[in-house]
């Protein structure tokens, strides 16, 4: 069982690994880290997630490497920052009007990442696959409430 599951863990690092560079290729021109671009992308799909921190803990990225991420953003003019007005230490994040065409091809690569990925794999196998990764993330946020 130990082997399968290793076998897993290269699977999941694999996939991310392929799409981050897909990711960075089709915006190269930008010159973008790849934290960069999940910054952006996380931002553009979660939409009430808007702050450093939520990019930080949903994408589990140092809250040092978000911040350099947004202050670079936020320089080039793809995000802007606002205080909260209830919470001025709560600063809301969003995305400017530059990023649009950014963010309309990076979602254009994930789509066509995913009908690459998934290519040949049943419809049954997708639902089976999607109840599983379900569970599987709530056991992980099981086990992360548990090493607070």
């Amino acid at each position: 069982m130990e082997q399968k599951d290793e076998g897993y863990f290269a699977y999941y690092a694999k996939i991310d690994k392929v799409y981050r560079k897909l990711c960075a290729l089709e915006v190269a021109e930008y010159c973008f880290t790849p934290n960069e671009i999940v910054v952006l992308m996380f931002l553009a799909n979660n939409p009430g997630y808007d702050s450093a921190s939520d990019i930080a803990h949903f994408r589990n990225i140092s809250k040092g490497l978000v911040a350099k991420s947004v202050e670079t953003l936020c320089e080039k003019g793809y995000l802007k920052a606002g205080k909260d007005l209830k919470d001025r230490r709560l600063i809301h994040l969003s995305l400017t009007e530059k990023s649009d065409d950014i963010v309309t091809r990076l979602r254009k690569c994930r789509q066509e990442f995913a009908r690459k990925l998934y290519d040949g794999v049943p419809r049954e196998d997708m639902e089976a696959m999607a109840r599983t990764a379900k569970v599987i993330n709530q056991n992980l946020d099981d086990i992360l409430k548990g090493m607070k």
